[in-house]
């Protein structure tokens, strides 16, 4: 927690000095590690010379705290002010920021598993830009105001902050569709009303299976309840789930809440299915599959559709359910199901090789714990 825990160490090394490096047992004690010491340690000690920068150490407990980002950006700031010199109070000068910025990302990039890497050309643009963006020479200094408003304003700073800021861990998805799959749940045995099946027409006329769609126009529910129905117009419990499960999972990884899923949030949604990170290569195979439109991006009924079918649903023809819009032509079905069949394939024999990991390392344990 970031007033907490973070802020009162910086208060601290502040009062008594900050310094530029921590060895193992100062990195122990200033931020009071109880266990797992020397693991910690060397995720920032990564050329094993027995000392860590304390700076990139302070940057990631800021950025990956809990709480409110312009605190965070201010927390960030204050980490230089105890080291300015009289009069210079409240501001920083350009070497100054361009350690903020490296420690920031250096650190962040030790401990989080990205995808990414910042050159450090890329960092010296980007604090260029800082100045740039105030007219001021890099011999003089910006003020706690000016860089606070550069963070949460400038494209480049406030993507890379919202990246951590707005994450969340598998758990924390897991947890949220689960708690979204019990409600919906209640829905549906509120319109059963005791019954096997649910119609069509008392799914529509429901306004909390509507709130728990969250951002959802007309032809997308009619849409999705059409999927949901058999030959004779019913919704059973099991295909009411295996319908809403994955509009759910998909809901959870739209981090921009466009209702698309662009490459990287398609990794995502897939890591979730799989438990398991998948590769850059199966993630573009399987957004390609699935994407009938064309448009690069694959939106909540292109998944679901995919999905139902995948597991031996047949999606509603315009034959069925003339109401119901049906964008998908021949070709593009003709071209899209054979790739979903092979996608589907390379899913479930990652799923499986994962299954049979778990399954030898459980053994394993068993083994040992007989010897």
């Amino acid at each position: 927690n970031l007033v907490r825990d973070v802020l009162p160490i910086i208060l601290t090394g502040g009062a008594d000095g900050a310094e530029l490096c921590f060895d193992v047992h100062k990195f122990q004690s200033t931020f009071d590690v109880v266990e797992g010491v020397e693991q910690q340690f060397a995720v920032f000690d990564t050329d094993s010379n027995g000392k860590v920068d304390a700076h990139e150490v302070l940057m990631v407990y800021i950025l990956l705290s809990t709480g409110d980002l312009a605190k965070k950006i201010e927390a960030v700031f204050s980490t230089f002010e105890f080291q300015a010199g009289d009069g210079n109070m409240g501001s920083i000068n350009f070497d100054e920021a361009m350690i903020i910025l490296e420690s920031c990302v250096r650190g962040v990039q030790k401990v989080c598993s990205v995808d990414f890497h910042v050159e450090n050309d890329e960092i010296f643009f980007h604090c260029k830009s800082l100045f740039d963006r105030y007219k001021t020479g890099h011999h003089d200094r910006i003020t706690r105001k000016q860089f606070c408003d550069w963070c949460l304003q400038d494209p480049s700073p406030a993507a890379f902050l919202h990246l951590f800021q707005d994450s969340q861990g598998l758990p924390d998805i897991y947890s949220m569709v689960q708690q979204v799959n019990l409600r919906q749940s209640q829905v549906f045995q509120m319109a059963a009303r005791g019954q096997l099946y649910v119609s069509v027409e008392d799914l529509l006329a429901s306004d909390e299976f509507r709130r728990l769609l969250r951002n959802v126009d007309e032809s997308e529910v009619t849409t999705l309840v059409h999927l949901m129905a058999d030959s004779h117009g019913r919704i059973g419990s099991d295909r009411y789930h295996s319908v809403l499960r994955p509009w759910n999972i998909f809901d959870a990884c739209d981090l921009d809440g466009t209702g698309d899923l662009d490459c990287k949030e398609m990794e995502i949604l897939l890591w979730i299915h799989l438990r398991t990170k998948p590769t850059m290569d199966l993630v573009k195979q399987f957004l390609e599959a699935i994407d009938a439109d064309g448009s690069g991006t694959v939106d909540r009924l292109e998944w679901v559709s995919a999905i139902v079918e995948s597991h031996g649903g047949v999606e509603p023809t315009a034959t069925d359910h003339p109401s119901t819009p049906h964008h998908t032509s021949e070709k593009s079905d003709a071209r899209r199901r054979p790739s979903v069949d092979i996608v589907e394939s390379e899913l479930r024999r990652l799923s499986l090789r994962q299954e049979s990991h778990a399954a030898a390392n459980t053994a394993s344990r068993l083994v040992g714990a007989v010897r």
